[in-house]
């Protein structure tokens, strides 16, 4: 039973909610947090309907991307599929009283004990491989879509990656091999079907294993097997599908050998491993072989577990520390200041991997009617 003073709250906001033409609503609610916006479809029919239109959702991306979206970035990891709000581990910026710094997603699958493989995220939708199918997942709203997988490409050495091509305004779900002409399968989220095509691409600079998604297309950090201390990066372009050697890696001293690619905020950034007694990452918001680097950070590795396993920086928090996935069944974050850590308390299964994605209205099922059940 509600109180009188819920009651009346209630009352009073939707007396203001219906008092504002459309316009004015838009432009205010564009402008809200994820969170607010879900609590809002309750105040009205009307309020309902427009947060939950399609065209809203991308008016509010449009809002997000033109400001800082770095605290509505989450991580989100495979294996057993959880979130990782990973600010509120590093005294709570950002968190709403009752939130969880690690949630549990169980979405709807054939097979619920299979684990899915991580494809890729781009707008707040996440890109499963889940046995011979794709989900297509919104951890925000908990909304989800299932596709079929492709026989277009087949071989052991492949790539696959997940982002959106603004030409066509669609999501595609990219795979192909890593020979010297590429048979790359692209499905389109919008039509709902896969095509094949042949692209070419350099024998010494073969891509494997999942592209990041920036400024769309798809990006590899790839050694050039003629010249084993030189790296590159290449891309795969989703309007043009066609690759690309598109940006240049900083210039350090040292002989350093960068490793991976990763997203903070609207910036790709570039980090290499632990051979040495320092990990660096640097970020770059320019694009082409003009783009410029700057340094993220760079700290001693002494406190570091794992020292001979992976370590992949995964975010950078507001404070300075960072949170690094060790190995396949662990992430923590790093204070690198007194070089001690904490463990986010996620449930692994020694098959972990990781990325960034935002927390959005972007439906899978962009624009068309999603299932009631």
């Amino acid at each position: 039973m509600k109180s009188p003073s819920a009651e009346t709250s209630q009352t009073l906001a939707f007396a203001v909610a219906e008092s504002f033409t459309e316009d004015i609503v838009i432009e205010i609610l564009s402008r809200l947090p994820i969170k607010s916006l879900i609590r809002f479809k309750c105040v009205s029919k009307r309020w309902q309907c427009l947060i939950s239109d399609g065209g809203f959702a991308k008016l509010h991306l449009q809002r997000l991307k033109e400001g800082d979206i770095t605290p509505s970035q989450r991580i989100v990891k495979n294996g057993i599929l959880e979130t990782i709000h990973y600010e509120l581990l590093d005294g709570g910026i950002g968190g709403d009283e009752g939130s969880a710094v690690v949630k549990l997603h169980e979405p709807r699958m054939d097979d619920p004990t299979w684990e899915p493989d991580l494809v890729g995220s781009c707008d707040g939708l996440v890109c499963l491989a889940v046995q011979d199918r794709f989900l297509l997942y919104n951890p925000t709203t908990e909304e989800s879509r299932d596709f079929p997988s492709s026989d277009l490409v087949t071989g052991d050495d492949f790539f696959h990656g997940f982002g959106y091509d603004s030409t066509s305004d669609d999501y595609k779900i990219v795979q192909g091999t890593g020979s010297t002409k590429c048979q790359v399968g692209i499905f389109s989220i919008k039509s709902g079907s896969w095509r094949r095509i042949q692209v070419h691409q350099e024998s010494h600079l073969a891509v494997y294993d999942r592209g990041v998604y920036w400024n769309g297309a798809l990006h590899w950090c790839v050694t050039d097997e003629r010249n084993k201390k030189e790296t590159i990066i290449i891309s795969f372009d989703l309007s043009e599908e066609k690759f690309h050697q598109m940006l240049s890696v900083p210039e350090v001293e040292g002989g350093i050998i960068f490793e991976g690619l990763g997203i903070h905020g609207a910036n790709l950034f570039i980090y290499h491993g632990t051979l040495e007694d320092r990990f660096e990452a640097w970020i770059t918001n320019e694009y082409g072989r003009g783009g410029s680097w700057t340094k993220l950070f760079s700290v001693s590795t002494e406190g570091l577990p794992g020292g001979e396993f992976w370590q992949i920086p995964v975010a950078y928090t507001r404070s300075g520390k960072i949170v690094f996935q060790i190995d396949v069944y662990q992430i923590i974050l790093y204070d690198p200041e007194d070089n001690t850590y904490q463990d986010y308390p996620i449930q692994s299964n020694d098959n972990l991997e990781s990325a960034i994605y935002v927390e959005t209205l972007i439906s899978p099922y962009l624009g068309s009617e999603s299932p009631r059940i």
